[in-house]
């Protein structure tokens, strides 16, 4: 890793890989998170981000102590997680067993751990990338009136902080705004001019969007924000082939580049080989591995 230049990894929708014993996928959640803590110093690793569905089965317990496990590896580096629509399925469970195994108190011991939202259904990180603040703020699938106003009011406490929004639903299979998106953009995102990126997971594919924003009024959308969606799950037959993203931050040049990656294949970029391309649910190869300007620099 070059001088100066620091890596914020991205997992998110690992549920097939925690339900392997039943599906009959090999055990790749955790060669996941080995890769990150073993290789941490060589790509100076400062943060990991997981945007939901922990588990595929709520009520098996076995998913829990599976993905417990593997996120376990991390201990050593500062992260984060929520949950997604299977880690709270009202129908088997809600959220006991995330309480159980990924509640605050399995995270509150964390330096850059900031405020829990009901046992760490929602929370913030405040973390430092290249010499610059940041706050992640987290929150669960299906965020209700209380859970919307604990997200602006952590980004309104931290003004001076660059703002990542991390949620389960946010973004379409087909690249637009889901309902829950459309309504957190306007609730969260329109409302806080100090966030710059959204993070999230739950529908298959890869996209990067751009949106702008008038804070001041005066007619001139002077704040973009990306909002991007990763989630492989639909890639191959191994629950998503064990790809994640690191983000590698050049405050240098002031830039961000997304580099996507196996450990488990050893393999870069799903989509570079044209057998991959999924037909059912289409990705948008220029969102798998590129680079954005730093929005806020």
């Amino acid at each position: 890793m070059a001088e100066g230049i620091e890596t914020v990894a991205w997992l998110s929708d690992t549920q097939h890989y925690a339900n392997y014993q039943t599906n009959g996928i090999p055990d790749i959640y955790p060669v996941m998170t080995r890769f990150l803590r073993d290789k941490a110093e060589t790509m100076k690793l400062v943060y990991v981000v997981h945007t939901g569905d922990l588990v595929h089965i709520n009520n098996n317990e076995e998913n829990w102590k599976v993905a417990r496990a593997a996120q376990d590896l991390l201990n050593d580096i500062p992260n984060g997680v929520l949950a997604g629509n299977h880690d709270m399925d009202p129908a088997k469970g809600g959220y006991a067993n995330y309480w159980k195994y990924f509640g605050e108190n399995q995270y509150s011991h964390q330096a850059c751990y900031g405020e829990s939202f009901e046992n760490n259904r929602g929370h913030y990180d405040l973390v430092t990338v290249c010499g610059r603040n940041y706050i992640f703020v987290y929150m669960s699938h299906a965020p209700d009136k209380k859970a919307v106003q604990f997200m602006v009011q952590s980004f309104q406490k931290h003004p001076d902080r660059v703002g990542i929004l991390c949620l389960h639903d946010f973004i379409t299979t087909e690249g637009t705004l889901s309902e829950a998106g459309e309504q957190l953009r306007e609730q969260v995102v329109a409302k806080c001019p100090n966030v710059y990126m959204v993070l999230c997971g739950h529908r298959y594919g890869l996209y990067t969007l751009e949106d702008a924003f008038d804070d001041d009024g005066d007619g001139v959308k002077e704040r973009t924000v990306y909002e991007i969606m990763m989630n492989y799950q639909a890639a191959g037959k191994e629950g998503g082939g064990g790809y994640l993203r690191l983000m590698q931050f050049d405050e240098e040049n002031h830039e961000i580049r997304c580099v996507n990656y196996s450990p488990y294949l050893d393999d870069y970029d799903w989509l570079d080989d044209p057998t991959h391309k999924e037909k059912r649910y289409e990705m948008d190869e220029k969102s798998e591995s590129f680079t954005i300007r730093m929005p806020w620099a």
